[in-house]
């Protein structure tokens, strides 16, 4: 005779991504013999922006070699975007320009 289950437990399977990111602490004592030489640190710096009404964006920005988006919207799950770099050294949202949407972030490449 086979056992039977008096409840039904349903389970909902997801396929989910995932990356793995080098983050190292900054070390303010680590001088480089060369002085043209720039340490790439690499920062999770936080930010929430709506740049229109209804849309809302928050998320992490990964600075340093090959930066990415780590965005979530109030509508959907969390992405990951590369932000098109190789390096960026600095981020901030910005809102000088009137908009709730904008960013500055420092890289050596021109565009």
């Amino acid at each position: 005779m086979t056992p039977t289950r008096p409840v039904l437990l349903l389970v909902k399977f997801v396929k989910a991504a995932s990356r793995a990111f080098d983050i190292q602490l900054s070390d303010e004592t680590e001088k480089s013999i060369l002085a043209e030489q720039k340490k790439i640190s690499r920062q999770l710096i936080p930010f929430f922006t709506s740049p229109r009404r209804g849309a809302n964006y928050s998320g992490v920005f990964l600075t340093g070699d090959r930066p990415s988006w780590i965005l979530s919207t109030d509508k959907g799950g969390v992405r990951i975007i590369p932000s098109g770099y190789s390096v960026v050294h600095a981020f901030t949202a910005c809102s000088i320009w009137e908009s709730k949407g904008d960013f500055l972030l420092y890289s050596e490449e021109v565009r």
